[in-house]
């Protein structure tokens, strides 16, 4: 799930719970003991609640139905998509208590861009659009195919000639491209089928939703 979805099944905790729940992707590994009891009980329930949607009947179901090119990649779009049909129930309140605890807290440096990114654009209620969903969707794919253009380029200079100078500019130039192959983006590429199915996904998710409201009991701290 993504920020919504967690923010959701745990705004009935204190604030350094929730708090806990909205940076857990950004934390990596199993000693949690930098963090207060409160933030690492959050932590770790977000990760519980991962692990109960990917193993979901539902969402091994969903994964089934989306086109075979986006399916390593559509879990990313399926959590957005909750997001999206999430967005329209959540109360301003619970969205500016959000949004005191993401500029209040300091965040793990991995995600102090994509927080950043949410506050500017004012993303958790504009979730609600699905235009702006979806546009979001593609440009997570789009970085993420950034990325991989760079490994290419990473792994192609440590096993040829490609990247060493040369004394041809246009020689350069070639390479450049060759090493640039623009790759695919599976995930844009799953947005018009999102669009398409919409009212399939909601379907999908009100039988998928209340298993997950069954977790939402903050453990004792």
């Amino acid at each position: 799930m993504n920020f919504l979805g967690h923010a959701r099944l745990s705004l009935a905790g204190s604030d350094n719970f929730l708090f806990g729940n909205l940076i857990a992707d950004g934390v990596r590994g199993s000693d949690l003991s930098d963090w207060s009891p409160e933030v690492e009980a959050g932590i770790r329930f977000h990760r519980r609640c991962d692990a109960v949607i990917d193993a979901h009947p539902e969402t091994r179901w969903l994964l089934t139905q989306v086109p075979p090119s986006s399916r390593r990649v559509a879990g990313i779009a399926l959590d957005m998509m909750w997001d999206h049909l999430l967005a329209a129930e959540m109360h301003d309140d619970d969205i500016e208590r959000l949004y005191r605890l993401l500029a209040r807290e300091e965040v793990p440096s991995r995600l102090s861009s994509l927080i950043e990114w949410i506050q500017v654009r004012d993303a958790l209620r504009r979730y609600r659009e699905l235009e702006f969903t979806l546009a979001t969707i593609a440009s997570i794919g789009e970085r993420m195919t950034a990325r991989r253009r760079l490994r290419q380029i990473s792994d192609t200079c440590q096993t040829s000639d490609t990247c060493k100078p040369s004394d041809s500019r246009n020689e350069r130039h070639t390479h450049k491209v060759v090493s640039l192959d623009a790759g695919a983006n599976p995930l844009a590429d799953m947005t018009p089928w999102l669009a398409d199915n919409r009212a399939m996904l909601e379907d999908s998710f009100a039988r998928l939703w209340p298993d997950m409201l069954a977790l939402r009991q903050p453990p004792a701290i």
